[in-house]
């Protein structure tokens, strides 16, 4: 071996897998905020809903497999990690349906954290999840330009980490201040990603312009959505029906 195959290959040991950190640093927050309320749902036996079970489930999958990703790559297992992303898009598609489903049961159920007013709730979680759904649709049409894939899908998940985090930070105590705590959470994951770009890259890719500028402005836009009169007409009708 040269010394210029050895210095290759000393580079790509010493860099450390961006992606694999990330997802398990995602999957840690998830983990423990959802540990402090799965083992009440899990007492309540038949009371809880089904709906809620399969949702949870669904949820649990997909980070499962966000994180089984970048480790697969790895390892260099790209044909495998290819095979597997396919799994990841039905996987998606479940989630978007199912994280709807889930919101508008909790509206109508009355079964809405108290820190978010409902209509705050409802607009969070259904833009949520919309910038979800548009960036995993991004990143499996890009799935052959791995810069942008990666990232995009990165994103797409960081932009659904609001439920782990809503129960993992003291969010009752930041009383009104509630919602932005949350929102600086998240946008502290997104900022990641290109803070990592500029320091191996010396230059953002532009997969976080277009992922991480798509996340703030549904941050910026939910407020003034979720606090006019139409959200709040859409809510009394959802707990109606």
């Amino acid at each position: 071996m040269s010394s210029i195959d050895i210095g290759r290959t000393s580079s790509r040991v010493v860099r450390p897998p961006f992606y694999l950190v990330m997802s398990l640093a995602m999957a840690a927050v998830i983990v423990a905020g959802f540990s402090r309320t799965v083992p009440d749902d899990i007492t309540a036996g038949s009371h809880f809903p089904m709906l809620l079970v399969v949702h949870g489930i669904v949820f649990a999958l997909w980070i499962v497999l966000f994180v089984a990703q970048p480790a697969i790559v790895a390892r260099g297992s790209i044909k495998l990690h290819r095979r597997i992303g396919w799994i990841g898009a039905g996987l998606a598609g479940a989630m978007f349906v199912m994280a709807l489903a889930a919101t508008l049961y909790s509206i109508h159920s009355n079964n809405v954290p108290s820190f978010f007013p409902a209509p705050l709730f409802l607009v969070m979680n259904t833009i949520g999840i919309l910038v979800f759904g548009g960036l995993v649709t991004a990143g499996v049409m890009l799935r052959k330009k791995a810069e942008w894939h990666k990232r995009l899908m990165l994103c797409a998940t960081i932009s659904i980490l609001g439920p782990g985090l809503g129960r993992l930070l003291p969010m009752e105590s930041f009383g009104r201040a509630a919602p932005l705590v949350m929102f600086a959470a998240i946008l502290a994951f997104g900022l990641a990603g290109p803070i990592y770009d500029v320091i191996v890259r010396r230059r953002v890719h532009p997969a976080y312009l277009w992922g991480v500028s798509t996340i703030m402005l549904s941050m910026a836009i939910t407020g003034p959505i979720a606090f006019s009169p139409p959200a709040k007409a859409l809510v009394a009708f959802i707990r109606s029906v």
